[in-house]
């Protein structure tokens, strides 16, 4: 669970965070803890409690707007988004020791690598959880050890409390972990419900899918407030650099000479278990919802592929502004969402499809006339 949620953005966020905030951090800590640990776990207990059932979860708001629904999130988080920046911050992180590599042969490379991984989907959730995270989260516990003990004071900020709190909020809309929260729990009860296999009881597979849930949500929360720790002690080295290469920055300050391999390797399979979970998941419904299964699961994860390949070249920042723009609109809506199936079926209260509609186009109006606002300025 911790491995398909820490990836991209997950590396940078927090010590972009740190770096704006510097001793006000604890006040962004607080902001980030709300929206990029509690809400996404909010989203994992309500698809948990709809049995991982996607369709079932979304049914509320109508048939037609779940599936557009469904397919914006997966879009974004897949090959239009979320898979992109998975390959741009691993480039920053290879460019510490290999200079000489240019975006489209890593790229490239970075695309065969993911698809290696999810070629077998029976195969993917093991690898991430025995395999893959617990390098994982030895190079993270080195970088983050090392920071701390070896980095210096942190600076005074003359920003607010309020400014870094709203700032760690805005930052974890922007990790997008509530929209993976919908999917990956789905994935995660699959594999639970593989596990349990014929003694599988109901009260069992809810009991270990929130069990596994916690531990992913304590695991980014420590992660979360080491790296904004560091963010904040590092953010005068932090104004010059690229921001995905703020780890790396960050290593090369502490580590010295171990910098380059601690924490490459810790970008790339932070990045890479991510980009493979999203690579399945979108395969799946492009496969199976959009193409009703007229296409094999290999061709379906090479379109996802070559779609992220060629997304990834249009460069971090643009990758993030366009982003945003879209979870100013709908993250606050699928809050709701969450919140109300919650209540409806821990309380038989039913108010999803009005809690969703009303706090969207709210939303969207709020950012029509913010741009409206900002176009007559101009």
């Amino acid at each position: 669970m911790f491995s398909m949620f820490f990836g991209s953005g997950n590396l940078v966020f927090p010590l972009a965070i740190g770096a704006q905030t510097m001793d006000k951090a604890p006040w962004a800590i607080i902001g980030l803890t709300i929206s990029g640990v509690l809400v996404p776990f909010l989203g994992l207990l309500g698809v948990i409690l709809y049995k991982g059932n996607r369709i079932e979860y979304f049914a509320s708001i109508g048939k037609v707007p779940a599936f557009l629904l469904a397919f914006s999130m997966l879009a974004l988080m897949g090959p239009f988004g979320v898979i992109p920046r998975c390959i741009l911050v691993s480039h920053g992180g290879v460019k510490l020791f290999a200079p000489s590599v240019s975006l489209p042969v890593f790229s490239f490379v970075f695309c065969v690598l993911t698809l290696f991984l999810v070629w077998k989907h029976d195969r993917i959730v093991p690898i991430l959880g025995k395999v893959l995270t617990p390098w994982l989260l030895g190079g993270i516990g080195v970088l983050i050890v090392g920071g701390l003990l070896y980095g210096p004071a942190i600076p005074h900020s003359s920003e607010s409390s309020g400014k870094a709190f709203l700032e760690g909020l805005w930052k974890g809309y922007q990790m997008m972990d509530l929209l993976a929260a919908f999917f990956f729990s789905a994935a995660t009860v699959a594999y639970i419900h593989e596990y349990l296999g014929k003694n599988e009881k109901q009260s069992e597979l809810v009991k270990l899918s929130v069990k596994a849930s916690l531990l992913g949500a304590g695991l980014l929360g420590l992660v979360y407030i080491g790296f904004i720790l560091l963010g904040a002690g590092f953010s005068d080295s932090l104004k010059s650099v690229e921001p995905s290469q703020y780890l790396v920055a960050v290593a090369q300050e502490t580590l010295g000479y171990l910098a380059a391999p601690v924490a490459s390797i810790t970008i790339i399979l932070a990045c890479l278990t991510t980009a493979a979970i999203l690579t399945m998941l979108f395969a799946d419904f492009l496969r199976e919802d959009i193409l009703n299964k007229k296409i094999g699961n290999p061709i379906a994860l090479i379109i996802t592929l070559v779609i992220s390949f060629f997304v990834s070249m249009i460069g971090f920042e643009a990758l993030a502004n366009w982003i945003a723009s879209v979870l100013e609109v709908a993250y606050p809506a699928l809050i709701a969402l969450t919140i109300a199936n919650i209540v409806k079926k821990l309380w038989q209260v039913d108010c999803s499809k009005w809690a969703f509609w009303i706090i969207f186009f709210g939303s969207l109006s709020l950012f029509i006339s913010k741009r409206f606002e900002l176009f007559n300025f101009s």
